[in-house]
């Protein structure tokens, strides 16, 4: 299978400046077979890296004329993408690469900060038991609820009836601020 050829291109995305990037070949795996396209770029998500490659396919002009045009798309990688056969593998280290940003200190010594906000899910009934606050990513949390702002909470909280999930961190985050931080551990 023949190897496409790429127009060298000058590359704001690419880590060499004032360089012109040639795209290297790829091996492109399709439900139907493999064909050997160009790698443009690589971007890591949160679920994995997914690589910008190119094709040529056959285009047919208002004149009839048939002729090649690449076709562009975002491909899920590894699993949709190798490297070509026969190829150096440092011709790969030139491809614009978009890593995730790095985790500042705090992210990196307390983990991911959760999604602001609170929701309350009615319980449906009367009683001292009517309603509970949840965090917004908490797996009892409703859906499609519009979120809470702390000062919102905090009155929601105050109310009679109104239980804070100790499941998620709502009564964790929210009971210093309704009895005072000098409430912490004195339970």
């Amino acid at each position: 299978m023949a190897i496409p050829k790429a127009r060298s291109t000058a590359s704001v995305r690419n880590s060499v400046p004032h360089r012109a990037f040639t795209p290297p070949p790829v091996r492109i795996l399709l439900p139907g077979g493999e064909v050997t396209g160009l790698l443009w770029e690589r971007k890591q998500l949160p679920g994995g890296w997914v690589y910008l490659v190119s094709v040529d396919l056959w285009v047919c002009d208002e004149d009839g004329v048939m002729s090649t045009a690449p076709a562009r798309m975002w491909v899920d990688a590894p699993s949709h993408t190798r490297p070509a056969e026969g190829i150096d593998p440092s011709v790969y280290a030139d491809v614009p690469t978009n890593p995730l940003p790095t985790p500042d200190s705090v992210e990196r010594e307390l983990g991911r900060r959760r999604p602001p906000g609170w929701v309350a899910k009615s319980l449906g009934r009367r009683g001292p038991d009517r309603a509970v606050l949840h965090a917004v990513d908490c797996a009892d949390a409703p859906t499609g609820v519009p979120a809470l702002t702390w000062e919102q909470a905090l009155d929601l909280a105050e109310r009679p009836g109104i239980r804070l999930c100790s499941l998620c961190g709502a009564a964790y985050e929210l009971e210093p601020l309704l009895k005072g931080f000098e409430s912490i551990g004195n339970e």
